[in-house]
């Protein structure tokens, strides 16, 4: 097992660890369980031992609805403010999880079982939590991080392989904007990390979260290194939500996109630009939508990454190094119209 630590949030993420060894981190106190109905089917014996809440599968369940439900059930089962909430799922209920405690009688402790790989390395790391409001991604939200996170890779082999792929779309992710030798890991290890081996797998979910911890405690509030995090998101939350994509597929394509357009405003080398083709594709990743120009500049002008007229766009000056660059959202807008005809 291997821990990292993130001070400015008393934050402690535990790689390798044993989801059966929770009961060692829960604090004192009366502890109520959130997860999903997937993750139940799975995990039931060992969710039957707490208070636990079922909540319904897939992104349609990330809204006010369920915060209701939940919060209804809290207070039923009497929960108050000493109680602990345990999340215990992907990204999905590590969100709706951490969004109920930061509200719930104006906030709780809580933690994460994570059992997704795209919810191990970024979803329940970092202290963001949010739900959608209508098609609007992560529109209502509050920075608050967990006591705890626990990453077992255990977990991961019950996920389908589709779900496997996005996990390493943010992963991937993590490479281009921040650490070449990862990049040349993944590149190295493709097969190997696609059959979830567990020894690679532990080893490459701590690299993804160190970086993610580095960029979360210099920048805990998003105010400027750690937008750098949204590479491939802006574009690609737009195709998510109006396409039949997975989170992690939908960056890919955001990545694919945003690498044109690196190459037009940041210099980006051709063989860099291939490079984050190629590794995609290794990893059975798209990058091409049917999603219209007309429907992505919608969505665009409503991203929360928005101030006024214009919006903090991430481009790749190489493989591992990430820049910020402000565009007009028209003139992104128009970018956009033209990618989208290249496709």
């Amino acid at each position: 097992m291997k821990t990292i630590h993130i001070e400015k949030q008393n934050s402690s993420i535990f790689v390798g660890e044993s989801y059966l060894n929770i009961k060692n981190y829960l604090p004192e106190k009366k502890c109520f369980l959130i997860c999903d109905e997937n993750i139940y089917r799975h995990y039931s014996e060992f969710i039957n031992q707490f208070d636990y809440i079922v909540m319904g599968c897939g992104e349609g369940n990330k809204n006010w609805q369920t915060i209701e439900k939940i919060i209804g059930q809290l207070l039923e089962r009497g929960a108050d403010r000493n109680s602990f909430l345990l999340g215990m799922g992907g990204g999905l209920v590590s969100d709706v999880t951490g969004f109920v405690a930061s509200i719930f009688m104006r906030g709780l402790e809580f933690g994460f079982i994570s059992t997704s790989l795209l919810s191990q390395v970024d979803a329940s790391v970092g202290g963001k939590n949010g739900i959608n409001f209508g098609k609007l991604k992560n529109m209502i939200g509050i920075f608050n991080p967990p006591k705890f996170v626990i990453c077992d890779p255990v977990l991961l082999q019950t996920l389908p392989k589709r779900e496997v792929r996005s996990g390493f779309g943010e992963v991937i992710k993590h490479a281009f904007i921040k650490d070449e030798d990862l990049y040349n890991f993944l590149n190295d290890n493709c097969e190997a990390l696609l059959n979830l081996d567990p020894n690679l797998m532990e080893d490459l979910v701590y690299r993804a979260v160190s970086i993610k911890t580095e960029v979360v405690e210099g920048d805990p509030f998003e105010k400027g290194e750690r937008k750098k995090l949204n590479f491939g998101h802006t574009i690609g939350h737009a195709i998510e939500n109006n396409s039949d994509l997975t989170h992690g597929e939908a960056v890919s394509v955001g990545m694919n996109l945003a690498c044109q357009l690196s190459q037009e405003l940041c210099e980006l080398s051709n063989s860099d630009a291939k490079k984050v083709d190629d590794l995609l594709q290794k990893f059975e990743l798209p990058l091409e939508h049917d999603v219209s120009a007309d429907t992505i500049n919608q969505y665009l002008i409503k991203d929360k990454k928005k101030n006024r007229s214009t919006i903090d766009f991430i481009l790749l000056k190489k493989i591992g190094e990430a820049t910020i660059v402000t565009l007009p959202i028209e003139e992104l807008k128009t970018k956009v119209i033209a990618l989208c005809a290249k496709s």
